[in-house]
């Protein structure tokens, strides 16, 4: 008979994979929102069975992986360079009128959600490869709140002299090292599933959890969000 604490993790688990099928069944004009009592950016991905593809991870432990998203990769790199001039764009807007262009919001969303799936895919906490541009139907998931309005004067002039990003050193400070820890948790991920064909429950709450937390710096120096992140691993 299974102990307390495998009935525990597996009702987790559940109740997880639960409120994701959930969200991603709402219509489309709602799927960038959260529940009220969360941060206003959020990041899932559910674990499922906790099987994942041993091909998947052979080819992370000798590096393919990088190779088989080099053209995410070399797109996410020239949308960014654009993405930085929409975000300071979106400064003026917000410090001009209180908000954020739609057009400049929506632009971000689909920068980040995309980053989110490459960076899932890479880290084995999904196995399906991730689509270009736009994909609502992808294991993993970024959710962003409206920001409530109007939106800080103060951080958009912040953004537009370039100091946002220094109240956030903190957070990169930490999320410098976590990111040399995740690189490390992955190759070991990688080793674990090509013997097992399965993730470990803690393994893939950390890489979740690093993500989100670097989902939602990335989410407020672009100004999605005036909520300034908590600094947690909590899943």
């Amino acid at each position: 008979m299974r102990s307390p604490s495998f009935l525990t993790r597996d009702s987790r688990l559940a109740t997880r994979d639960s409120r994701l099928a959930t969200r991603d069944s709402r219509p489309l004009s709602s799927r960038f929102v959260n529940d009220a009592d969360t941060y206003p950016i959020d990041f899932e991905v559910p674990l499922g069975d906790g099987s994942r593809n041993r091909w998947l991870a052979a080819a992370g432990i000798v590096l393919l992986k990088i190779v088989l998203l080099l053209p995410h990769l070399l797109l996410l790199f020239l949308f960014g360079l654009i993405i930085q001039i929409l975000v300071w764009i979106g400064y003026w807007g917000i410090a001009i009128t209180g908000r954020m262009p739609d057009v400049i919001r929506r632009l971000e969303i689909i920068f980040l959600a995309w980053m989110s799936r490459v960076t899932a895919w890479f880290v084995g906490t999904m196995d399906a490869y991730p689509t270009f541009g736009v994909d609502n139907d992808s294991p993993a998931q970024v959710t962003v709140q409206p920001a409530p309005e109007p939106q800080s004067r103060v951080l958009a002039v912040l953004g537009i002299l370039t100091l946002r990003a220094l109240l956030a050193l903190p957070h990169l400070f930490v999320l410098f090292w976590l990111s040399l820890g995740t690189l490390v948790a992955a190759w070991v991920g990688y080793v674990i599933v090509l013997f097992t064909g399965r993730m470990p429950i803690g393994l893939y709450e950390y890489l979740v959890v690093y993500h989100r937390w670097w989902a939602r710096v990335w989410g407020w120096i672009a100004g999605l969000t005036d909520e300034y992140p908590p600094f947690t691993l909590q899943y």
